[in-house]
């Protein structure tokens, strides 16, 4: 299998209502110093400026430039670049933001290097965690057609190599294949398999040495997936995996259901880690080392652009990515 995410599949992540791709911190969008690195870009803009959000996703940058552009008395003319199926505006529409994102123009199923905007028209082409699962040649390309040929910005935070993002992806994954391995799931379907025997013939599996092995078996493999999680910095993935899985025996999660629908619990279980972990993939394979930023960079120039910020950029103590900025 291709470590690449299609299109379609994209489309299919972000109709799952997250604005980024992560979850917890960020959930509702970038803030603390990473917002404040795009707002410190907007700060230098002129009040009509217009920003193309290049891979935007569901809109996280393209939000960031219309709540400060409103906080301003601004009128940025902001638009939203994507190769998938988006559209963020009916996705949050219960969101306190949604009026934000009505204001975007959201391109979707437009790829970065074809984006239809006119020649020499943006004032600052904008990507977080988006150019870099792109090509580079035709996307420098776009970019430096599409800026102003004066007084115009490039700015990318790219998932980087060596950054802690990276390497989280990389224990996620592990993580993955650790609860694959372990067998909970077929220890749970035997289980559920031998309640449902009994429920029919009216037996107590309280009283049934079957039952009571598949129950131990269960909790043994409960036990070293927990000693498998000590491994982890953030075992993030093994607790999802464990407490969904179980939750079939959970009577406020699980109560009335029939056997069928608590193992099509599991298999949605699978499911989720399966994309997970593809998405961790296409991330790793996705992040650029220092030779594949300094060939961005170097592209950059080629087309007119003089690099400004070629740097990591710091969050909370870790390399959280690559900070590229040019303007010409």
């Amino acid at each position: 299998m291709s470590d690449r995410l299609s299109a379609a599949q994209w489309s299919r992540y972000w109709e799952k209502g997250t604005i980024t791709t992560f979850h917890g911190r960020f959930g509702e969008n970038y803030d603390g110093p990473v917002r404040d690195f795009w707002h410190a870009l907007f700060a230098t803009l002129p009040g009509d400026a217009r920003i193309v959000d290049l891979a935007t996703g569901n809109g996280a940058v393209a939000l960031l430039a219309a709540q400060y552009s409103y906080r301003q008395g601004s009128t940025f003319e902001i638009v939203g670049v994507d190769t998938a199926d988006i559209d963020p505006a009916r996705q949050f529409a219960g969101k306190a933001y949604a009026r934000h994102l009505r204001r975007i123009r959201f391109l979707k199923r437009t790829p970065v290097d074809a984006t239809t905007l006119p020649d020499a028209s943006q004032d600052l082409a904008a990507s977080q965690f988006g150019i870099e699962y792109a090509e580079t040649a035709p996307t420098v390309a776009e970019v430096g057609r599409i800026l102003k040929s004066r007084h115009a910005t490039f700015a990318a935070m790219i998932h980087h190599a060596d950054s802690a993002i990276v390497r989280q992806a990389k224990d996620g994954i592990d993580q993955i294949v650790v609860c694959a391995k372990s067998g909970l799931h077929d220890a749970i379907r035997e289980l559920h398999g031998r309640l449902d025997k009994l429920a029919s013939r009216g037996k107590d599996p309280q009283d049934d040495g079957r039952a009571k092995e598949q129950r131990t078996a269960i909790n043994e493999r409960l036990s070293a997936l927990n000693r498998e999680s000590t491994r982890f910095r953030d075992p993030g993935q093994i607790v999802y995996y464990v407490e969904n899985s179980m939750a079939t025996f959970n009577p406020d999660v699980s109560g009335g259901m029939s056997t069928d629908q608590k193992l099509g619990m599991l298999r949605q279980v699978n499911a989720e880690t399966d994309a997970y972990k593809q998405r961790m993939r296409d991330l790793i394979s996705a992040a650029q080392d220092d030779a594949a930023i300094a060939d961005l960079a170097e592209r950059l120039v080629g087309s007119g652009f003089r690099i400004d910020k070629n740097q990591p950029f710091v969050f909370e103590g870790a390399h959280f990515c690559q900070v590229l900025t040019a303007s010409r």
